[in-house]
């Protein structure tokens, strides 16, 4: 009988135990909205909003609007770097004209990186398309091309003629249809 009410009450503490954690969920951190932009998942941060500035700063990121007639030119240092699937980030940039890429400048592996988040290598046919100056080696849709959406969110991985030994680049591309 006293097994019983162990196991009964065991089980009692462990649901009690999840109900605590389902009602306080862990609030996502700056990091956490952060990647999720650079996984198209959410909307970029965008630094000519006062109020996105001053919370930024309120977490130690410097914010450099270096926008040039009207074009999105954005620079987030982060005082602490963060890791996202075991790159390291420190400075997150938006650029954008006609379309825009939010990228952030990763120090790591990039092939290891590529095979984590399952992307593949951009097709010939599509370099022109999927690209952001010479950054274009590999890609992962984030929704399947339709004919209402022939393009979709991408991220966008690789390397170009500026960048250090052991970076990359990778982010959210955004085509304007």
């Amino acid at each position: 009988m006293k097994t019983r009410y162990k196991i009964f009450s065991g089980i009692v503490l462990m649901l009690g135990l999840q109900w605590v954690a389902l009602a306080n969920p862990k609030a996502a951190t700056v990091e956490d909205e952060f990647k999720a932009a650079l996984f198209c998942q959410t909307e970029a941060f965008d630094a000519r909003d006062a109020k996105t500035v001053a919370r930024l700063r309120e977490h130690n990121i410097k914010v450099k609007n270096l926008e040039e007639d009207g074009l999105i030119n954005q620079e987030f240092h982060f005082a602490t770097p963060f890791n996202i699937d075991n790159v390291t980030v420190s400075v997150v940039r938006y650029l954008g004209d006609s379309g825009s890429y939010f990228f952030a400048i990763a120090k790591g592996d990039m092939n290891n990186f590529v095979q984590s988040i399952g992307a593949k290598p951009i097709p010939n046919e599509l370099k022109q398309t999927l690209s952001w100056g010479n950054i274009n080696q590999y890609y992962k849709y984030t929704a399947p091309v339709t004919t209402d959406n022939p393009y979709p969110k991408t991220v966008l991985i690789g390397r170009d003629q500026d960048t250090k030994t052991g970076e990359f680049y990778f982010g959210c591309l955004e085509v304007d249809n």
